[in-house]
Order: C-alpha cells, then sequence, then structure tokens
C-alpha cells in the first residue's frame, strides 16, 4: 500500500476523539475527493455542507447523539434546523438530506467555524507527531489535499476505517442497536428489507387465527409488521414481530408503541417460547434462541425504552 494511504489510516485508526468531529472531518474530504480527484483546494465550506447532511441524516433518522454531553455546536445546529422543518411541514416525517437540502438554511459559516477550532490542525496529530496529510490555510479555511487522487481510489478501504471508528465512538454516547448500519445510512443507500414470510411458521403457532396485534381482530390484509419500528432497529426479529392488519401497519409510522403494547409483546414471546420449545422442531434456530435471549435480557422493554 502506497505510505500516504498508510499513514492516513495510522492517522484514522489513532487519533483521539472526545466525540465525532475528527471522523466527520476526513469522510468529507474523502468524498471531496471522490467527487473531484483532481481538486487543488478545498474550502471548509465544501466540507460543511456535507458534514450537516451526515448529522442530519442520523439525527433526524436515529436520534444518534455525537458526544456525551451534546454539547457538539455543529449537531446543536443541526437540530436546530430540524425543528425548524418540522413546524413548517404538514408531514414532519424523517427526510434524507438530499432530499431536501434545498428547503432548508444550511449553516454554513458556523459549520466551518467549528471544523476551523476542533478538527482541521487536530486530526492529523497522534501521539505527538504529526502526519503530512494535507495543507491548511486556516486563515481563508481552505485546505490542499496532497494526493486527492489516491483518496478516491482507496476510497472505499478508508471509508470503512472511517465508519469503524465513528461507530466505536457513537457506541460511546448511545444504546441504539445497529449502529454501524446507521452509520452506514450518511451514504444515503437503504439497508435491504428483506421478506417477512418466513416468520409466518412462528407466528402461527402463537396465532393460528391471524389475529390483528393492535386491533385484536381478524385481519383482512395480512401483514407482518415490527412492534418497535424497522427504523430504530434497522433488523428483522423474531422477538419484535407481529401480525398487524396492513391498515394498521400504515396508520402507526414510527411512533412509539404504548406500553400495553409492549406488555403485551413480552407475554407474547414468553408464550411464543414456550411453545416453540416444547414443539422440540426448533431447538438449533437461530430465530428461536434470540427470542429466548431477548425474554432473558428483556430486549422489548430496553430497546422501547430508548426509541421513545
Amino acid at each position: 500500500m502506497n505510505q500516504y494511504i498508510k499513514d492516513l489510516s495510522e492517522v484514522i485508526r489513532n487519533t483521539k476523539m472526545t466525540n465525532t468531529y475528527k471522523m466527520v472531518w476526513i469522510r468529507s474530504i474523502v468524498d471531496v475527493c471522490c467527487d473531484d480527484p483532481t481538486i487543488k483546494e478545498i474550502h471548509f465550506d465544501q466540507l460543511s455542507s456535507k458534514i450537516f447532511g451526515y448529522y442530519w441524516n442520523q439525527t433526524f433518522f436515529f436520534d444518534l447523539k455525537q458526544d456525551s454531553l451534546e454539547n457538539s455546536k455543529i449537531q446543536q445546529l443541526v437540530r436546530t434546523e430540524i425543528k425548524r422543518y418540522k413546524e413548517k411541514k404538514s408531514d414532519p416525517s424523517p427526510k434524507w438530506f438530499t432530499e431536501i437540502e434545498d428547503e432548508i438554511s444550511i449553516p454554513i459559516s458556523e459549520v466551518s467555524t467549528q471544523l476551523k477550532r476542533y478538527a482541521a490542525h487536530l486530526f492529523p496529530k497522534v501521539s505527538g507527531r504529526m502526519y503530512d496529510l494535507y495543507q491548511l490555510d486556516l486563515s481563508n479555511r481552505t485546505l490542499t489535499p496532497n494526493h486527492p487522487k489516491l483518496i478516491k481510489d482507496h476510497s472505499q478501504i478508508l471509508i470503512d476505517l472511517i465508519n469503524y471508528r465513528w461507530t466505536q465512538k457513537l457506541e460511546e454516547f448511545n444504546n441504539s442497536p445497529r449502529i454501524s448500519q446507521k452509520v452506514r445510512c450518511i451514504e444515503n443507500k437503504k439497508i435491504p428489507r428483506t421478506s417477512l414470510k418466513k416468520f409466518e411458521k412462528y407466528l402461527d403457532l402463537e396465532n393460528p387465527d391471524q389475529i390483528c396485534f393492535i386491533g385484536n381482530e381478524k385481519m383482512k390484509t395480512k401483514s407482518i409488521d415490527h412492534v418497535i419500528p424497522w427504523s430504530f432497529m434497522y433488523s428483522n426479529d423474531l422477538w419484535n414481530l407481529a401480525y398487524v392488519d396492513l391498515s394498521q401497519n400504515s396508520s402507526k409510522g414510527r411512533k412509539p408503541p404504548h406500553e400495553k403494547i409492549i406488555k403485551k409483546l413480552q407475554r407474547r414471546n414468553e408464550k411464543l417460547y414456550k411453545i416453540l420449545k416444547s414443539s422440540g422442531r426448533y431447538d438449533d434456530d437461530v430465530n428461536v434462541q434470540e427470542l429466548k435471549t431477548s425474554n432473558e435480557k428483556d430486549w422489548v422493554n430496553k430497546y422501547w425504552h430508548q426509541f421513545r
């Protein structure tokens, strides 16, 4: 591997972090170099817009904290703009940054100031050594990347490494599940949602009449749904799935379930596991083992409280 990429990778792995500023800083540089591998100069404003977008997606969709005390100025700016966006929209549901960036006011100069103070000159320093990664002109808020084409050519490796460090830091500040997948969402690539049909064989054992879990009536249009929303869990888990009439499924949206629904799900899971265990057909089934663990560790209650 080229020495410059080795040095850049070394810094990403080992630079000290109290928040996620350094990772969004270098991620935005990588993205700009991918957009234009011949670029000679990058203004902090270019990076600011991208970083605002990263934080927008992670905050609006997943409410991920970017530092321990939520003192991150950039995230505060993002939260303020999200609040404004919600107030002026009849449908305040989360939207990807790329879908609404022309509708909101991005405080570019304020974000740029944060990058100047807390990221630009601090990122390349590791254990007292200053790595030669780019040339800075802080007075004009610009940087000259040493090897933009090399960055582009190795971008996937670099992005994977950045996302790994970013995920590690977010795990210190958040109890949210599947954080690594949520970090990947800054690329605006939806994680595939696979069919839930395979879970019918389990649900039918406990609910053979296919009664709607929410409405307590025979379903008119059958569907399987996540009780704690998919947008928070980002996974298909037997312990969080139930038969829900399509009309109920569509109307409940991303709102936190009522406590009575959560208690009902806990009771359902205990009953379902007993049925599955007594059947003897699913002893080595990963879905059944996760159901057992969810009961033992009270995942339903845990994740519900985190989501609220």
